[in-house]
């Protein structure tokens, strides 16, 4: 894909639909995350804020498509690039929420987790659009 600007747009489309899907998979998977969610820190659905919970994905899937195509020659390929990126994210986000919040190890594990995966997508998504 030749524009650049046209790329990011897709690569954040990619992840909102990831997002979607892992969202619904890991609430399949662990139903007693659900009941997590169920509690006065998060705000209900019906906030008109939480509309920006589907705006994350995609201002992600831009971040990550700038720092590909600024970075690219350095990554041996997409998944190096997810890997390497997504790690860097995670784990020290992992170490952040797991000391301040006071939400089960599955929850966070699922939120450290759910963020390598989508960064391991875009990497994927990356290389193979920018081809």
């Amino acid at each position: 894909m030749k524009n650049k600007y046209l790329l990011a747009i897709v690569v954040g489309v990619i992840l909102l639909v990831t997002t979607m899907v892992l969202s619904m998979l890991f609430n399949a998977i662990f139903p007693s995350l659900n009941q997590e969610y169920v509690n006065p820190a998060f705000r209900p659905w019906d906030d008109p804020l939480m509309s920006l919970f589907f705006v994350y994905p995609v201002v992600l899937g831009v971040l990550l498509a700038s720092l590909w195509l600024k970075t690219r020659k350095s990554w041996k390929s997409g998944m190096d690039f997810g890997i390497t990126v997504g790690l860097l994210m995670a784990v020290p986000m992992f170490l952040v929420n797991y000391s301040s919040f006071t939400f089960s190890l599955l929850m966070i594990s699922a939120w450290t987790v759910f963020g390598f995966l989508n960064v391991l997508v875009a990497g994927l998504a990356l290389e193979k659009l920018e081809g």
